[in-house]
């Protein structure tokens, strides 16, 4: 088991890099996707500016809208529902790696300090 903890951290930190490379990659096509189809709320919501990857905080505040269900206005376009289902499934993904991670860290810590007698 001691072992185990390990591999299992190495392993989640590897997946880590690919996960949350995806999800930001799918958080700046969702920001696209929302400029084209909805302009309109886009611009009320963050502004004129388009989405890029140094603006993710923005695209993020569009994510959430959708996320908190906030009434914008108007129905939306199941393209842009199909990359926001895209984008949170890689954003659970990541997280969840990232949890994994943080307990098998945190596991094999406490087993090394309970070994060692301290």
């Amino acid at each position: 088991m001691t072992s185990l903890l390990p591999i299992i951290f190495l392993l989640a930190l590897v997946a880590i890099i690919p996960l949350y490379a995806m999800y930001f990659s799918s958080l700046q096509d969702f920001g696209k996707e929302f400029q084209r189809l909805h302009p309109k709320i886009y611009v009320q919501l963050v502004g004129a500016e388009p989405p890029s990857f140094f603006t993710s905080s923005r695209t993020y505040k569009l994510f959430r809208a959708i996320q908190t269900g906030m009434d914008l206005g108007e129905p939306l376009d199941p393209v842009l529902l199909s990359a926001y289902r895209s984008t949170r499934k890689h954003l659970w993904l990541g997280l969840s790696c990232f949890m994994i991670l943080l307990f098998a860290g945190l596991g094999d810590s406490v087993i090394q300090d309970l070994s060692s007698g301290a």
